[in-house]
């Protein structure tokens, strides 16, 4: 179906092109350069404007004539005649350089043209006129509908549904195969106890604030059942966190200290700009569709954990939930989990184009992305004695943007 699709996409472009060569060609030959016909590789056309030549082309017909002075008697020709004026009728005779025609309907056969007035052969009669502009018009209207929104339109008028983007994380995000990059190549730079981090509290969630307009005052139990989604919500997010938390923990054999090198160190950096890109309602695509480091795909997503479940799961969370797991990732040192997830969450970004998954729209995201931002600070403070991370400079970078 995507061929089919495809194929009627390019034909729709081709109709199109020609349809405004056409006009142009014609506009610029005719109008601007003053001559009396266009020539489009070797034709050109006319409209029939007398009855001459009624039973062969009526008035408002639309005749098409190849450019030649090749002709024989009983051939339908276009010449110019005494008066400059372009006239269609059918030849007679050729006596020399002089070519004598008479119109079908018509009792006198009309004075001899020379050769350089010829203008060609009609080989081609479509009637009528305002038929035609009809269709050119439906069909240009046709494709331009097509070309602006093909998927609605191949949907409404050929009577098949677009594919649909899918809601469950297709497989093939995690192919194309690339090199490895060293994580250990580099030297150390800070080292961090993942006990004490785990138990670094974020900023406290205070009740979300709802605004009197878009709450009825006098209906309080409007304002529990909000309160009661977001409890919700909040709950199987910090469920997800603890099971990838312990799930790194094993994973990497009950590690209790992390060794963040410079490796590490830059997708730290990474997470801590996205995550205020974010917060200051900046474009993130460019930074995702170009990461500062080199992505990895030479793993089994069963083995390191990720199974099919709960890559669905992390699927359906929203942005700030993939920053938090990216920084768990970086704190185990995790190439193979952080590229997981990181590519899951590039994935949704690149098709998002309602903007529902980048754009943070209500209060409760916004929160969640300040938490996720001060976590991190939470963990710079705390460690990282040389400015190692250097947060202050990627916020100053990030204000200059937003400026």
């Amino acid at each position: 179906m995507k061929r089919i699709k495809k194929g009627i996409k390019i034909f729709g472009y081709i109709i199109l092109l020609c349809l405004v060569t056409l006009c142009i060609t014609t506009f610029v030959q005719v109008d601007i350069m003053n001559k009396k016909y266009a020539n489009i590789f070797g034709y050109t056309y006319f409209v029939v404007a007398t009855g001459s030549m009624s039973g062969t082309a009526e008035v408002n017909d639309v005749i098409f004539v190849k450019i030649t002075d090749k002709l024989k008697p009983g051939d339908v020709v276009t010449f110019l005649d005494s008066n400059r004026d372009v006239v269609t009728h059918r030849l007679i005779e050729i006596k020399g350089d002089k070519y004598y025609t008479k119109g079908d309907v018509n009792n006198s056969i009309d004075d001899g043209v020379s050769k350089r007035d010829i203008i060609g052969k009609v080989v081609s009669i479509i009637s009528p006129k305002k038929t035609l502009e009809g269709v050119i018009l439906l069909i240009v209207l046709f494709i331009v509908a097509a070309l602006i929104n093909f998927d609605k339109f191949f949907e409404k008028f050929i009577g098949v549904k677009s594919e649909e983007k899918t809601t469950v994380l297709p497989k093939d995000v995690f192919s194309s195969p690339k090199d490895r990059n060293d994580d250990n190549k580099t030297g150390l730079t800070v080292t961090i106890s993942l006990d004490e981090v785990m138990h670094i509290k974020d900023i406290q969630d205070e009740d979300i604030e709802i605004l009197e307009d878009e709450i009825d005052i006098i209906d309080v139990s409007k304002n529990d059942i909000v309160n009661k989604e977001l409890n919700s919500i909040s709950a199987k997010e910090n469920e997800l966190y603890e099971l990838i938390s312990n799930l790194l923990r094993v994973k990497n054999n009950s590690i209790s200290v992390s060794r963040i090198r410079k490796n590490w160190l830059n997708k730290f950096k990474y997470v801590y700009k996205i995550a205020l890109l974010l917060q200051n309602n900046l474009d993130i695509v460019e930074e995702v569709s170009n990461p500062t480091f080199t992505e990895v795909y030479d793993y089994d997503l069963e083995r390191i954990g990720l199974y099919s479940n709960l890559r669905n799961r992390i699927y359906s969370a929203h942005i700030y939930v993939y920053l938090k797991i990216l920084v768990f990732a970086i704190l185990y040192n995790d190439t193979e989990y952080f590229d997981a997830v990181y590519k899951i969450m590039k994935y949704k970004i690149l098709i998002d184009e309602s903007k529902n998954f980048k754009v943070l729209s209500d209060q409760y995201s916004k929160k969640q992305i300040k938490n996720v931002i001060n976590f991190m600070k939470n963990i710079s403070d705390k460690y990282d004695n040389k400015d190692s991370f250097e947060l202050d400079k990627i916020e100053r970078l990030v204000k200059i943007k937003k400026i």
